[in-house]
């Protein structure tokens, strides 16, 4: 009974904690599978009745090496998953992302994107540019949340219904903002934080650190998961570096 989120997972020699290796994550899907969890689609995991033993597979960031090395896996093994992408990004480095000076990352491209669409994975939306919603104004928050959908609609073809925050950071303002520009649900990154209108769903954050064990404590009530919940949230923290960082550089080239 859990939404994992996964972001880079690239076979190279990665700096971050986000980065959770294409062999480690094969075994961790076979490891899954049998241990008797199905893995349901963000449409059918959401529709359930019964979420007990089933999983949802996310990916932030919309990147590259997901095209390249997970959904070969995904296909190879009959997995659904879910995509979620920052527009402004399509096709370019992850300069948001502080690691990706010592190790930079591309985003996926436009057509490989709608290759993913029309075979059949989700996509997502993940902010216009990767800053955090949390704090913005009305008017700037409204067109990070209104042109990644209309931009990622027009690309696929497809309704765009869900939302990631990026950093997994929200609040009612960004909650109302959302629903206003007719998104269906929302995914944080913590458990901690609850959703005042219950248009959010937490999410567990699936890291290098991570292995199948801890992944299947993630997905099981008692004690261990509430521990998964407190790392998750100390993770959910440590993003903040970036967000401070991402503004302190903003701020400079505003001045420039």
């Amino acid at each position: 009974m859990a939404v994992l989120a996964f972001h880079n997972t690239d076979p190279g020699i990665i700096s971050g904690l986000n980065n959770y290796r294409p062999n480690r994550f094969k075994k961790l899907l076979l490891i899954l599978k049998q241990s008797g969890y199905a893995f349901l689609s963000l449409d059918d995991y959401l529709r359930s009745e019964d979420r007990r033993d089933k999983i949802s597979l996310t990916f932030d960031d919309g990147l590259e090496s997901f095209y390249n090395h997970a959904f070969p896996i995904l296909q190879e093994l009959g997995v659904p998953s879910a995509v979620f992408i920052p527009l402004d990004f399509i096709g370019k480095r992850d300069t948001w992302d502080y690691t990706s000076f010592i190790s930079p990352t591309r985003h996926l491209n436009h057509e490989q994107i709608y290759d993913l669409a029309n075979r059949g994975v989700t996509i997502g939306a993940h902010g216009l540019n990767h800053e955090c919603l949390v704090g913005m104004g009305p008017r700037r928050l409204r067109q990070q949340l209104s042109r990644p959908k209309k931009g990622l609609e027009e690309l696929t073809g497809r309704k765009v219904r869900y939302l990631t925050y990026p950093f997994g950071r929200f609040d009612r303002e960004v909650e109302t903002a959302a629903l206003e520009c007719g998104y269906s649900k929302g995914f944080s990154l913590t458990h901690w934080r609850k959703s005042p209108t219950g248009f959010t769903l937490p999410r567990f954050g699936a890291y290098a650190f991570d292995t199948p064990w801890s992944i299947i404590n993630k997905s099981r009530p008692g004690l261990l998961n509430e521990v998964e919940k407190i790392k998750g949230a100390v993770m959910n923290q440590y993003s903040g570096g970036t967000i401070a960082l991402n503004r302190i550089r903003s701020l400079f080239s505003s001045k420039g």
